[in-house]
């Protein structure tokens, strides 16, 4: 008995040194700091978007662009937020995938957003000077919503 008594102890003991180092060793994972708009991701390519007739927000842009990277966050806020309404097609204009689009949409800078409507062909440039305000671009979303489900 008295043996039963020290093993369980000791297999008690053990478990809760184990225990203790795990969670003193243990570290979290920080977040990713500084992504590139390539590591936000849809999942949808620019084909796939036009087949489901729902209006797109079309972003063009390069992974060394300054503003592109800022834009990026602002830019996956609205997709989680807009997502059932639009689909969300992030194109980045030095990959050759990207070439027919880029043809197709003019282009003055990065990061270029388009608003596009499949069904009518309806195609809206978004002002460059509201990318940094979240509620200009909400209420320039809801605008195209309105006129072009």
């Amino acid at each position: 008995m008295i043996f039963n008594s020290r093993l369980f102890f000791t297999a008690g003991l053990i478990i809760f040194v184990f225990a203790v180092f795990v969670m003193l060793n243990a570290k979290a994972v920080p977040p990713r700091a500084n992504l590139l708009p390539s590591d936000y991701s849809t999942g949808i390519t620019y084909n796939q978007a036009v087949k489901m007739k729902k209006p797109i927000v079309i972003n063009f842009y390069v992974d060394w662009c300054h503003y592109c990277r800022e834009f990026a966050p602002s830019l996956d806020s609205l997709r989680r937020q807009y997502g059932s309404k639009m689909n969300f097609v992030y194109v980045n204009v030095e990959k050759p995938d990207g070439d027919k689009l880029v043809k197709e949409f003019p282009i003055s800078g990065y990061p270029s957003l388009y608003l596009y409507a499949p069904k009518s062909g309806n195609r809206t440039f978004v002002n460059q000077s509201i990318y940094s305000d979240k509620k200009l671009l909400k209420v320039e979303f809801d605008r195209f919503l309105k006129f072009n489900k």
